[in-house]
């Protein structure tokens, strides 16, 4: 499975926030609606050798949109933009029916756009969501489908694009896409399907549309605490077959110090312990004399977006006998602060373009 890239959950959650503000600003807020469709077309990546039979495959979308733009101070203060929220659906043929069958998307995107009061201005698009796939992996009836294994799947998109509008309603828009969907380790064959494309778009708002010059903010205040340390506990299910077995349960803990470094970032590091029971699995299918935890030592970054965290880090195994993968490895972490010491989240453990394991947590800050 391909990175995440972090900036998507990031103004996801960040638009979210935005969305709900209400206080006085110093013009007009508004929040116009936006209606749209686009057409999209790509190639698919084939990122392992075995991925072959998806050779010269080109998918092809028609999408429909609904949005709002966010034309309130708050936005503008957070990133120096006027951020458009909205919902995307789109019906994916995969270019390979025998094969990869065809989906359907639906996607919670952000949108911060730049330069908007010029006719032509350039955005940012970053999405989330899930994937309907109709033509899974099946032993027997298709085989040759390494890409997915179930129907349901996260999906994500990321991008740049201009947008020129026409009118006080009417904007065309040509954006640059990266796509991806996988499983997130549920279940096996998960290579993903990872495809970039190029969407041509019309949008239309319904209410002619003003856009405000305001002066760009300079740096922001940091937090009153600028250190954080955290211990935490995780469990999911591993991806990975053993014998007639594909899901495995995986427990850890995990120990983090951060410290903020300016802006909405922070700098983290810290340790992990991973107790695998698909490796302790094959073990023993092996005969094989090893333990079967992994200890290492992970670096990255976190956002801090008031309640919500999202930290990217890079581990690395200074403990792990049984060597069945890379000795490096990516997490991705979301986390919603309950309290000053109480949170929860999710994570995604992957060794670059496959997925390892995704794991609910729990954890307690100092």
């Amino acid at each position: 499975m391909k990175r995440l890239p972090h900036s998507a959950i990031l103004c996801v959650l960040m638009s979210v926030s935005l969305y709900s503000q209400t206080d006085s600003l110093s013009f007009k807020e508004n929040k116009p609606t936006f209606i749209g469709v686009n057409l999209d077309y790509g190639f698919l990546i084939r990122h392992t050798e075995s991925l072959r039979n998806i050779n010269n495959s080109n998918p092809f979308a028609l999408s429909l949109d609904w949005s709002k733009l966010l034309l309130t101070q708050k936005a503008w203060d957070f990133c120096n933009c006027f951020p458009k929220m909205g919902v995307n659906v789109a019906y994916w043929n995969w270019g390979n029916q025998d094969i990869l069958g065809n989906g359907v998307f639906a996607l919670g995107y952000v949108e911060p756009y730049f330069r908007t009061q010029n006719k032509t201005n350039i955005f940012f698009t970053m999405g989330l969501g899930g994937a309907y796939l109709t033509n899974p992996y099946d032993v027997d009836s298709n085989p040759n489908n390494e890409s997915y294994s179930t129907h349901l799947s996260f999906a994500l998109a990321v991008g740049l694009g201009i947008n020129y509008r026409l009118t006080e309603k009417l904007n065309i828009r040509l954006a640059a896409k990266y796509n991806h969907t996988s499983n997130g380790g549920i279940r096996t064959p998960n290579k993903g399907l990872n495809f970039p494309t190029l969407s041509l778009g019309m949008h239309s708002s319904l209410e002619d549309v003003q856009y405000p010059y305001l002066e760009k903010i300079g740096k922001r205040e940091a937090p009153k605490e600028k250190t954080r340390f955290s211990l935490e506990h995780f469990s999911g299910w591993s991806n990975a077959n053993v014998g007639d077995k594909d899901k495995f349960y995986v427990f850890g803990l995990n120990a983090n110090y951060s410290r903020w470094v300016g802006n909405r970032s922070a700098l983290k590091a810290g340790t992990e312990w991973i107790f695998d029971y698909s490796r302790k699995e094959r073990i023993k299918v092996n005969d094989e004399n090893a333990s079967f935890l992994q200890g290492s030592i992970l670096v990255g970054h976190e956002f801090w977006l008031g309640k919500v965290t999202f930290s990217q880090q890079l581990g690395v195994y200074y403990f792990n006998e049984y060597r069945t993968n890379d000795d490096v490895y990516q997490r991705y972490g979301l986390t919603y602060n309950f309290s000053k010491h109480i949170f929860a989240g999710f994570n995604l453990k992957a060794h670059r373009h496959v997925a390892d394991f995704f794991d609910l947590r729990i954890g307690y800050t100092f």
